[in-house]
């Protein structure tokens, strides 16, 4: 497992950083603009969200922090990597939610759901 995070190779440990934030922000736009379309927008759910994120924000730093502490890599690296695909997902069931299908979620819950 060690050997397939390391072979994860972010050009930078700025980009590490910001990729995650960059999907977290967009599932933030994509989140408000299907609850516009859906006329459910709520700031109490947006409140939550925002929470949420500052949480993930938490973790990537703990992770960072690990890192340095233990001279690792994978720690952050795999924290990142699955925030990127939990924020991909979000972004996705955004986007279906405010009525653009996209089939790469339905093929992502299907292969989840046959183990």
């Amino acid at each position: 497992m060690q050997e397939f995070f390391s072979n994860l190779n972010f050009s930078s440990i700025i980009w590490q950083i910001v990729t995650p934030l960059v999907f977290m922000a967009f599932d933030i736009l994509t989140g408000y603009i299907q609850a516009v379309i859906n006329k459910n927008v709520d700031s109490s759910i947006m409140r939550k969200g925002l929470l949420h994120k500052v949480l993930l924000m938490i973790i990537i730093a703990v992770g960072f922090l690990l890192d340095f502490t233990f001279n690792l890599k994978t720690i952050s690296i795999a924290i990142c990597v699955y925030i990127i695909v939990m924020e991909l997902t979000s972004i996705l069931e955004n986007l279906k939610k405010a009525g653009i299908d996209i089939k790469f979620l339905d093929f992502i819950k299907e292969k989840g759901s046959e183990k």
